[in-house]
């Protein structure tokens, strides 16, 4: 794992907590001798656990406390390694056997600590990333996608944390955000317009800045993340009500019947709000982008929303000047062939 995630550009200060404590000698049983000795792996571990753990044989009651007496090696014999090796063992044939005639005592580093999750051993490995070159979301599925656990490692799983979930679970919850904010904008123009197909068309307007988002941080070369979707949901709020003043218009000149044939209404409309919308847009936009590249100072939370909010506004309103009348008579041509289809079936 650690090697994985050496070969990414960006990523510094790898650590794994598995790191090796004290030296131990350890008791690696040889199974053929053992057979051969008549013995069992629960016979060693038994004489083993007697011998530098003990065993309680008696208790002895003096006044009102009661002592334990514990059989043990002396301490002096427990702190030779030598004395592990000579240690006799029992067969079932009543016959003596030296521990070292069944087993080696290599010597090796031991756990220094033992950390669970979910009830599981867990060895968790963590680094730093350098910001600019990557993220932990990208650094995180490049090491994924380079393991197979059924091959690699069977019987274990790995779980990826840190930012990288963190950011996974915000992005998720921002979803959900962006969903329930367009419902209510939804909902909000449902009663201002008074028709169904309209809303639709005003919030198509959103996707417009949506395109100049991408572009602008595809040219800065940054990702866009948590910080920059909260700029975008920002921007869908700006986005809805240019484009809803426009379709105000347009309904007001259709209602008054003055403009024939609907296309010059198309044609008016932009261009009675042209000024307000292109003054509007401009001085958010002239607002934004000096915070977005730090001109009098730079704050790193603040400059992708407003890099998010900036850009999809300069890409959105001309477009939205230009492709919602389209729209706006598509839906007029649209309802008056299905008004004229309805008409004709009832005839």
């Amino acid at each position: 794992m650690t090697g994985l995630l050496g070969k990414i550009k960006g990523v510094k200060d790898i650590e794994r907590d598995d790191k090796r404590g004290k030296e131990q000698i350890k008791v690696e049983i040889d199974y053929v001798r053992l057979a051969e000795q008549e013995l069992s792996v629960a016979d060693v571990a038994r004489n083993i656990r007697l011998a530098y753990d003990g065993e309680i044989v008696t208790s002895v009651r003096y006044g009102d406390e009661d002592v334990d007496f514990r059989v043990i090696l002396e301490e002096e014999a427990r702190a030779s390694a030598d004395v592990l090796g000579n240690l006799v063992i029992p067969n079932r044939n009543d016959r003596f056997v030296n521990l070292r005639d069944i087993a080696d005592f290599p010597v090796e580093p031991g756990p220094s600590n033992s950390y669970h999750y979910d009830n599981e051993r867990a060895i968790t490995v963590t680094a730093n990333i350098e910001k600019g070159v990557t993220t932990p979301v990208i650094a995180t599925e490049r090491v994924i996608d380079q393991i197979d656990i059924d091959r690699d490692w069977p019987g274990m799983r790995i779980g990826a944390g840190g930012e990288a979930e963190e950011t996974q679970k915000s992005m998720g919850s921002l979803v959900v955000a962006f969903l329930a904010a367009a419902v209510g904008i939804y909902l909000v123009l449902l009663l201002l317009i008074n028709t169904l197909m309209q809303p639709l068309i005003v919030m198509l307007a959103v996707p417009f800045g949506l395109i100049g988002v991408i572009f602008a941080f595809a040219v800065h070369g940054h990702s866009i993340g948590f910080l920059a979707m909260l700029g975008v949901i920002g921007l869908t709020g700006i986005v809805v009500n240019d484009s809803s003043i426009l379709v105000n218009l347009a309904n007001r000149l259709f209602a008054d019947g003055k403009h024939d044939p609907a296309g010059s209404v198309i044609v008016e409309a932009p261009r009675y709000r042209l000024r307000p919308i292109l003054l509007t847009s401009i001085t958010t936009v002239v607002g934004l982008l000096p915070m977005a590249y730090g001109v009098g100072g730079s704050d790193p939370f603040s400059a992708p929303m407003a890099l998010a909010m900036g850009y999809g506004i300069l890409f959105a309103t001309p477009l939205t000047l230009v492709l919602l009348p389209c729209l706006l008579l598509i839906g007029k041509d649209l309802h008056a062939l299905v008004s004229k289809a309805g008409w004709n079936k009832q005839r």
